[in-house]
């Protein structure tokens, strides 16, 4: 399928959004940095679980590698079903690569289908896709007026089924099972506001369900919500015995909450040598906050103090490894 080659060329040059609770935003900066040809499976790793939460940006760029075989076994089927859930959401670049898909067939998976293909290509060129356009008018050359007007019927009754809400569907469902996963990304949802309205209350509720199965986002979720006061009252205790459970599991983001709680004695009690530790984990892992607040702590700290501090993550081990 010769078109696709530019859509494929694009698949990380795309520009960033829709930051995440917790680390989504970054997890998606390791997928790009993992692309190059000895590491595609670990940008896969990145980016799939940014997909199945809905992100169109990771949805098109995992369906193209599964297209092209990058990382995962080719799969044509897997790469059509990411590209339309990327598109149902106006990713432009996947309906651009769709209108190709109908219009020239994928042996065995997509039939040849001329007025889906102009249908995807008339929602591209809409959004400004130059090559698109060019698409939309090669296309229709070769398409019959009963073809074209086909395409056109296709296009004004199109109604794509909201990737969050299909998402809530699926997710609930398996929540209600007690998979905590998905009851993680039930709270999302609600949390977001994706495909529903806005409630604080009931994602704080979804978080705490998969928080006590021991779901380290949803751990630090809870805390976040507890110490801003989002669906509960503001509980500074609360908050911190949350992102404790999740630090405990290596959340950097709840390592460095936890420290900056201990700095300030909020819902505990105020130890620097704490404080120290949790921004030392943190640290570590990369959290840029955390250098910055190990470094101020510090300069009013004794040596015993830091070495303490240093000892204590030393001897940290993670909880359930």
């Amino acid at each position: 399928m010769k078109h696709l080659a530019r859509f494929f060329l694009l698949v990380f040059a795309a520009a960033m959004f829709w930051g995440l609770a917790g680390c989504a935003s970054s997890n998606y900066q390791k997928g790009i940095r993992h692309y190059k040809p000895d590491d595609v499976a670990a940008a896969v790793r990145e980016l799939k679980p940014l997909a199945e939460q809905g992100n169109a940006e990771a949805q098109f760029n995992l369906g193209s590698l599964y297209y092209q075989g990058w990382g995962v076994p080719q799969d044509y089927k897997e790469a059509v079903k990411w590209l339309r859930k990327a598109a149902d959401q106006g990713h432009v670049f996947s309906q651009t690569t769709l209108g190709t898909v109908y219009a020239e067939g994928v042996q065995g998976v997509v039939e040849k289908d001329y007025p889906q293909a102009l249908m995807w290509f008339i929602f591209a060129a809409a959004r400004g896709d130059m090559e698109a356009l060019e698409f939309r008018d090669s296309l229709a050359t070769r398409m019959t007026p009963s073809q074209i007007t086909e395409a056109q019927k296709l296009a004004r009754e199109f109604r794509p089924q909201d990737a969050h809400t299909k998402s809530l569907q699926e997710f609930r469902a398996l929540a209600a099972q007690g998979d905590a996963a998905a009851q993680f990304k039930v709270g999302l949802i609600y949390y977001k506001g994706q495909g529903v309205q806005p409630d604080y209350l009931e994602a704080l509720n979804w978080f705490k369900k998969a928080a006590l199965q021991g779901h380290p986002l949803a751990q630090y979720n809870v805390g976040y919500m507890n110490e801003k006061g989002e669906g509960t009252p503001q509980d500074y205790v609360e908050a911190a015995k949350h992102y404790r459970q999740a630090a405990e599991r290596g959340n950097q983001l709840a390592q460095y909450n936890l420290g900056y709680m201990y700095e300030k004695g909020q819902g505990v009690l105020p130890d620097e040598v704490q404080a120290l530790m949790w921004y030392n984990l943190a640290a570590i892992q990369g959290e840029t906050k955390a250098r910055a607040a190990r470094d101020r702590v510090t300069v009013w700290m004794t040596s015993a103090q830091i070495a303490e501090s240093q000892r204590l993550a030393r001897e940290f081990k993670i909880v359930g490894k």
